[in-house]
C-alpha cells in the first residue's frame, strides 16, 4: 500500500498513465524492457509505493513558490 503521495507526486503520477494510454502498446512491462528492470519495478513507480519526490524538495519548492510540471518532450 503506498504512503500518502504529495500532490505533486500524485500529478506526476497521473501524466505518466495518461502518457501510457496515449501511447499504443505502452504496458508496464514494456517501460520495464526500455528501463532495463523488471515489471514489477515500474509498477511501484506507476502506483507510488516507491520513487516519492522527498518531501525537503517538496518544502523548498512551496518556499521558492515553484512547482515541477510534466509535459511531452518536444
Amino acid at each position: 500500500m503506498p504512503k500518502d503521495l504529495t500532490p505533486t507526486d500524485q500529478r506526476i503520477r497521473d501524466a505518466v498513465k495518461d502518457a501510457m494510454k496515449q501511447e499504443p502498446r505502452v504496458t508496464q512491462a514494456a517501460l520495464a524492457e526500455r528501463l532495463g528492470t523488471s515489471q514489477p519495478a515500474v509498477a511501484a513507480l506507476v502506483n507510488g509505493s516507491r520513487g516519492q519526490i522527498p518531501q525537503s524538495l517538496i518544502n523548498l519548492l512551496d518556499a521558492l513558490g515553484l512547482e515541477i510540471v510534466v509535459q511531452r518532450k518536444s
